[in-house]
């Protein structure tokens, strides 16, 4: 299965959304982490302070994924901002609790849920 990250928002001073969404889809292993990083980076570059990662069309996650993730998650923290994560199914959601790493996150059901609580922070 191909994966594939869609960038949504943009995170310049201005008009533009402060909350970027990347949305997922497929499977995210060692193969594929390498693009989910690329367009990470690119929202570190935009000094995007809020992210969320919806996984609604995540249908697999391993640890290369989940160390992804975290390496999101500090890097925005030290910016005193946040990654969400929307859209978790309970594939992707057993791999998160197994690893730990499962209260690391906030977590919605959906993005505009995420973007909601995010843009009020």
């Amino acid at each position: 299965m191909n994966f594939t990250v869609h960038v949504e928002g943009g995170c310049a001073d201005g008009p533009i959304s402060p909350v970027r969404t990347l949305v997922l889809t497929g499977e995210l292993d060692h193969g594929s982490a390498p693009l989910l990083q690329k367009a990470l980076e690119g929202a570190y570059a935009d000094q995007c302070r809020h992210l969320i990662i919806d996984v609604t069309g995540l249908a697999f996650c391993d640890s290369t994924g989940i160390s992804v993730f975290l390496g999101a998650r500090r890097a925005l923290a030290a910016r005193e901002g946040n990654v969400a994560l929307a859209g978790l199914n309970a594939r992707v959601q057993r791999t998160f609790r197994l690893t730990g790493v499962a209260d690391a996150f906030s977590t919605y059901s959906t993005a505009d849920e995420a973007r909601a609580a995010l843009s009020a922070s």
